[in-house]
């Protein structure tokens, strides 16, 4: 009796789960892809500074946590399946960070120096991004829409040490740097919806970032009497790069127009080396290499 009422539950499954996918179609897709939204966001920071001489300066690591906002439209405005999505987010958090002390009157690092200073600093990110593109059904349950994708990051680094820390030069306890850059790219999201009310998405973007800036606050350290390092709110031009992302995500309609969703998205790029500032000691921002995966969890209302 215990084996047909198994036997019976395990078909009775399969045979709704056939079911759902019968009725999946690709106006789940749109539904999906319009509508406005709200996240808890969580994202991991991986960045790694390199001197001049090719030497790992300084790194900050660690989950920031924090909050976004969406809102997307796939409607028939202009060519059918039109897409256009914006996209924000502000984190608030720490960072762990592992550098070295700074060679007074040098801009000169040496191996042993990343690691003798570890302790945790203040991170404030900031992300806006707006996409256009147009959607492709490929069939009743499947879509493809590539699109154009504009957007700002910005992240403000507080160095919270007391001590000379070794990145391009000395700094006081209250300094921070805020790294500021736009970036444009191309990319496909391929969507599917294997079940009824189930849209699965995987993303890909590739462009490049640009007017990339590092401005510093705060009262640098004086290094002997040589005057002034480069002066606070003054910019240094960072070196532009190309930028990439990937993404997965997952959205259900669990009840109407309330969806559930969450997904993960990886990015990279990095900041080229600025030139010199300043009368000597010199200052400048070393190159970096800025990885960042971030996790996304919220509900939205399709219209």
């Amino acid at each position: 009796m215990i084996k047909y009422s198994t036997t019976s539950l395990l078909l009775s499954s399969l045979i709704l789960l056939i079911s759902q996918s019968i009725q999946a179609d690709v106006k789940d897709i749109v539904s999906a892809n319009s509508q406005i939204g709200a996240q808890f966001v969580t994202s991991n920071v991986d960045y790694t500074e390199t001197s001049q001489e090719g030497i790992k300066a300084d790194t900050e690591q660690g989950f920031v946590p924090g909050f976004g906002t969406s809102l997307s439209v796939m409607k028939n405005l202009l060519f059918g399946n039109d897409y256009l999505a914006f996209q924000f987010s502000r984190l608030n958090g720490s960072t762990d960070y592992v550098g070295g002390m700074n060679t007074a009157g040098t801009l000169s690092a040496t191996p042993s120096n990343y690691g003798s200073i570890i302790q945790s600093n203040g991170t404030e990110i900031m992300d806006f991004s707006g996409k256009i593109g147009k959607g492709f059904e490929l069939s009743r349950s499947t879509m493809l829409t590539p699109y154009f994708e504009i957007g700002h990051h910005s992240w403000n680094r507080q160095i919270n040490s007391t001590l000379p820390v070794f990145t391009a030069f000395p700094y006081s306890p209250t300094t921070k740097e805020d790294y500021n850059n736009y970036y444009f790219g191309f990319g496909t999201m391929g969507q599917i919806t294997p079940i009824n009310k189930l849209v699965i998405t995987a993303n890909a973007m590739v462009g490049g970032i640009f007017s990339p800036t590092m401005t510093t606050t705060g009262t640098p350290y004086a290094i002997a009497s040589s005057g002034p390092l480069n002066n606070s709110n003054t910019p240094f031009n960072l070196g532009s790069s190309v930028i990439y992302k990937f993404g997965l995500s997952f959205d259900y309609a669990i009840y109407k127009n309330f969806h559930a969703n969450a997904g993960a998205e990886y990015s990279a790029f990095e900041y080229g080396k600025s030139s010199t500032s300043g009368t000597f000691p010199y200052s400048y921002e070393p190159s970096s290499q800025n990885n960042y995966t971030t996790v996304r969890t919220g509900i939205g209302y399709s219209f």
